[in-house]
């Protein structure tokens, strides 16, 4: 509707509100009439107030307008509000709708012929009730439109729009003076990784089942909260989702973020998981990485309170905190988007509702929109219900979640193999799920664990007993599947979900998960345990997920026949919650029961059980038993240390051709000791944390770089004992941080890291990390830490590799994200374009081939089709790529490219120009399209 049309309207509605008001005055001053319609007069004087001020912005100017055209709309709250005056007068006699504009006397003259009992109380009390309740829903839209239309209004000059230029002035000279190692620093100083949330993240995302979640997309107030059209108007700024537990609040967070991920193109958006495990006040985690995100998603962004801390070594209060994302939301011309899950789980809850509500509702938020989660409990409900207008509430008990469960339910029933046994019996199967559904209360976890059980039964009367004894809520549900677990399956079933509990239990795949919870099985019973039997006897409480290729094992396997892996998980976060509640200790499942001290003792059995059957107890013993006396002794430590500097003179006598074949035979700890190719590193500080790095003594490299003799080193030493390049028998040469990547001694790099080490000129870290972590556990942390300690997601080659200088400005052949999606590795992907990698930035033609790359004979068919792939764009590269894993039974290569490929769209990518396009482009230009060559990128491209 156009602005014009508006006014008109308003002016409409404000004149029918004026006249009703009359009405209503009169019957009020000539009756004893009843308090619903003295309230219904008070409701729409309010009304009149309310839209006196819409036209007052209008008079100052007519651009004004826009801003309430949404009010307008067919069906919108304008239209809406006039059929509800309309209705309040039919039912108390004094219907507008049959006067004409000059009878408005006549009608009143009627008026005074109306008695109280012809109203027909109190039969039409609740109709006015209900007239009354519509129209403050549309006062709350109306009240809504003129406070965004004030903020926008201010914000488009005055004090309000300076202050935004000269913040972004004052940002943008801070960025300008650091180098993208400095922002990384402080960034990681004032707001700390949290890399626990993008774990709960893509776990509550595969959790999702098909068909669910899609309700939300319906609900008018999510939408014009993601989704507002043109120009504000009604679109709410801050929503609550409520729910009783098991309603699948956590699933339906983590799809609304995708969907805003999509929306935003990844920019622009964070969110935050709260996890009752934490035990901890989630205010400050909550801020801290909302604003990480935030800031990431704008380069590494610096601000001025977050130097000022870093500079002083003070930590940022919440007051600061809340500052700096007012700040943050400024920087993004459309606003940001911020979804908290769970808030309930925030033990206490006080403070971080309180600064929720501060974000959902005070001014200097407006550019903030917020959605957060929660259970319906009275102590964070309450609150949230005084708000009135300015928190919309949605509820997980609504028609839409009922529809969307009886959707799903009717799916299983009916394409589920476990139920084509009643195939035909359309009467039995609807019976069915009329019952799930109507139980249910809208609750997706408690219909998914019924039928998990109802699919079990092998008759009508079973699943009837079983329809007629439905357990009330979730916990109940979790108890009864338990205590139906057979009592041969126990001790397996419990130690699984023990394991699966366990923080320090590293489990990769289900089938190593059986193999762990044998300990407790009789011999003669092991064969008849499997990944089958592990989702048998624990039913709906776990989630398996196909692994796309076979996890990395030391033994080689190539004898044995193609088996596929899976993935074990806890279906849904209350299940901890119920094996961990101390009510299950007392009640039908308490075998099953768990705490912090049974889950470690369950632990430690597995693992030592594990050690003496193979004997590593032995080994361990004869070859560590002693390293923590010398770690203890400084006097020992500090000869053991002198006796591990290569340029000692014993060395020398060690490294003889003739004694060599001595220290093979009899010392094969110094053998290790005695392999350079060249001669030792000068710094003696390098030749000792080498060595101590091949022997993989981790605790006495942690005290010799604690101790004076590393800490006295001047800065300029230090950075050489990580810059310095060795070379060791039958390898390239590398520096430290190289050599110790190369062989994934991770705990070494972190402890370097934290002793003043940097990537920042490891040109090759991240290529290398790629190589040699690829299907490992551990492989996306590792980049991860790599990003943050300095390593470039473009980088560029250093001056000299392996020795051999190279010739000016030359690049590497291809990017780490071009090497990312060749491998099909979606979370590097990820990874790598959250941390500012180049979407578009293709390696350069006959550029440097990364040395963990190099393959020995670079003609080869396999590296020159790997070249031929990786020098190419992104989303050429996605549509070619055939990693090693992918002719691997049980891989799902393609659904990885999808998810690939929306990535790369969403960050940006371009679409490769087509061969005729090139033609065409030819017969306008005489110069070809400039190429992007990696050797000119750098660090400063990046900052805005």
């Amino acid at each position: 509707m156009d602005p014009m049309s508006a006014v008109a309207a308003i002016v409409q509605i404000t004149d029918l509100l004026s006249k009703a008001s009359n009405v209503l005055c009169y019957i009020v001053a000539v009756t004893n009439a009843p308090d619903d319609i003295r309230q219904a007069n008070n409701e729409i004087a309010s009304h009149i107030t309310l839209l006196r001020s819409v036209q007052n912005i209008i008079q100052g100017d007519e651009r004004n307008a826009i801003y309430f055209t949404s009010l307008a709309e067919p069906g919108g709250p304008l239209e809406e509000a006039s059929k509800a005056i309309n209705d309040l007068l039919d039912l108390v006699g004094g219907n507008l709708r049959s006067q004409a504009s000059g009878d408005f006397i006549a009608l009143i003259s009627r008026l005074r012929g109306l008695k109280l009992e012809n109203l027909a109380w109190p039969a039409k009390q609740e109709r006015i009730r209900d007239v009354r309740r519509r129209l403050e829903v549309h006062k709350a839209s109306i009240n809504m439109a003129l406070i965004t239309a004030l903020f926008e209004v201010c914000s488009e000059g005055g004090p309000m729009g300076t202050r935004v230029e000269e913040l972004r002035e004052l940002v943008g000279n801070i960025n300008d003076s650091l180098t993208g190692m400095q922002k990384t620093t402080i960034l990681d100083y004032c707001l700390p990784p949290n890399a626990s949330i993008p774990e709960i993240h893509r776990d509550r995302k595969a959790q999702q089942e098909p068909e669910t979640c899609k309700w939300v997309s319906r609900e008018e107030n999510f939408r014009n909260w993601l989704n507002p059209s043109g120009f504000p108007g009604i679109r709410p700024r801050f929503i609550c989702i409520h729910g009783i537990p098991g309603a699948g609040k956590t699933v339906l967070a983590s799809s609304i973020i995708e969907a805003t991920a999509s929306k935003c193109k990844s920019h622009g958006y964070a969110f935050y998981y709260c996890l009752y495990s934490r035990k901890q006040d989630e205010t400050v985690p909550f801020l801290r990485w909302v604003l990480r995100q935030l800031c990431k998603q704008k380069r590494n962004m610096i601000l001025q309170k977050f130097q000022e801390a870093y500079d002083t070594e003070t930590a940022l209060s919440v007051d600061d905190l809340l500052e700096c994302l007012e700040q943050v939301s400024l920087m993004y011309d459309k606003g940001v988007y911020v979804i908290v899950d769970a808030v309930d789980e925030s033990s206490p809850r006080e403070n971080l509702l309180r600064v929720l509500v501060r974000i959902g509702t005070e001014e200097r938020f407006r550019k903030v929109s917020l959605l957060i989660t929660s259970r319906e409990e009275s102590e964070i409900m309450e609150p949230i219900y005084q708000l009135e207008g300015s928190c919309a509430l949605i509820s997980m008990s609504n028609k839409n979640v009922r529809d969307d469960l009886k959707r799903y339910v009717h799916e299983k029933l009916t394409k589920a193999p476990a139920f084509r046994r009643w195939e035909g019996d359309d009467a039995f199967l609807e019976e069915v799920e009329t019952i799930l559904t109507q139980k249910a209360n809208g609750m997706f976890r408690w219909a998914v664990c019924q039928l998990d059980v109802l699919k079990r039964k092998r008759d009508r009367k079973d699943i009837r007993d079983t329809l007629d004894t439905l357990p009330r809520d979730i916990f109940e549900t979790y108890e009864r599947i338990l205590v139906e677990i057979p009592s041969s399956m126990r001790e397996f079933a419990k130690t699984a979900l023990a394991l699966i509990c366990s923080d320090t239990a590293e489990i990769p795949t289900a089938e190593v998960l059986v193999m762990a919870c044998l300990y407790g099985v009789p011999f003669g019973n092991i064969g008849q345990f499997t990944v089958d039997t592990l989702k048998e006897s624990c039913g709906s409480l776990i989630s398996l997920s196909g692994l796309i290729r076979a996890p990395i094992t030391a033994f080689n396997r190539d004898h044995e026949e193609p088996q596929r892996f899976h993935r074990c998980s806890l279906a849904h976060y209350t299940v901890k919650e119920y094996l961990f509640s101390p009510a299950v200790s007392g009640g039908q499942a308490k075998f099953f029961a768990l705490s912090d001290e049974i889950v470690g003792i369950i632990d430690l059995k597995v693992i030592f059980t594990g050690l003496s059957q193979s004997g590593l107890h032995q080994i361990n013993q004869a070859g560590q038993h002693r390293r923590a006396d010398i770690v203890h002794s400084q006097e020992v430590r500090e000869m053991v240390l002198k006796s591990l500097n290569p340029n000692s003179p014993h060395f020398s006598s060690l490294d003889i051709r003739g004694t060599r074949n001595i220290v093979r035979a009899q010392f094969p700890t110094w053998l290790k000791l005695c392999c350079w190719e060249l001669s030792p590193p000068a710094n003696p500080s390098t030749g000792i944390l080498i060595n101590l790095a091949l022997l993989n003594w981790r605790d006495l490299a942690g005290k010799y770089l604690e101790s004076l003799a590393f800490q006295n080193l001047s800065r300029r030493d230090k950075t050489k004992v990580w810059t310095e390049e060795f070379k060791l028998r039958d390898r390239e040469r590398e520096t430290l941080l190289g050599y110790c990547l190369r062989e994934c001694q991770l705990g070494f790099l972190r402890m370097f890291v934290h002793h003043g080490a940097s990537f920042e000129n490891e040109a090759e870290a991240l290529y290398t990390a790629m190589s040699v972590l690829q299907g490992r556990n551990r492989a996306y942390e590792t980049l991860e830490f790599l990003l943050r300690s300095g390593a470039s997601p473009n980088p560029t080659p250093n001056a000299s590799i392996g020795g051999v200088r190279l010739e000016n400005r030359q690049g590497f052949a291809f990017t780490p994200l071009q090497m990312a999606v060749y491998m099909l590795e979606y979370e590097w992907v990820e990874l790598l374009l959250e941390e500012g990698a180049d979407v578009n930035l293709i390696g350069t033609p006959d550029g440097v081939i990364p040395s963990s790359f190099d393959d020995p004979d670079p003609h080869s068919e396999e590296t020159k089709a790997m070249l031929e792939t990786v020098q190419r764009t992104t989303l050429e590269i996605c549509s070619r790529a055939q990693p090693t894993w992918i002719d691997q039974p049980g891989t799902n290569a393609e659904s990885v490219k999808r998810s690939i490929r929306e990535l790369l769209i969403r960050h940006g990518a371009e679409e490769p120009i087509r061969d005729e396009d090139m033609e065409e482009d030819s017969v306008h230009n005489d110069h070809g399209p400039d190429k992007m060559d990696l050797s000119i990128a750098s660090d400063n491209d990046n900052i805005n």
